[in-house]
């Protein structure tokens, strides 16, 4: 069980700042969609090292990012006894 950084699509898509995607350390960890308008994390790629939730609540100032356990992410993922799945 880990940590994986979570984007509140509602937030990040009001907001539309685009600062996590730059600042985060991790090669593709953190990608836009342009169909929802909103950042969106890749969990496999995902350190769990909090500077997007840094980043978008003490710079941005949206709040949209919140760390939450693997087994806890809103959509898009299932764990399976040999690792994530898509759903």
């Amino acid at each position: 069980m880990y940590y994986i950084a979570e984007v509140d699509k509602g937030i990040c898509s009001a907001k539309n700042c685009h600062l996590c995607t730059t600042y985060c350390p991790e090669t593709n960890c953190i990608n836009y969609s342009e169909k929802d308008k909103s950042a969106y994390i890749s969990v496999d790629r995902c350190k769990a090292c909090e500077i997007c939730v840094y980043i978008c609540r003490d710079v941005a100032k949206n709040d949209a990012i919140k760390m939450k356990w693997v087994e806890e992410l809103d959509e898009g993922f299932m764990i399976k006894k040999s690792g994530i799945i898509l759903r």
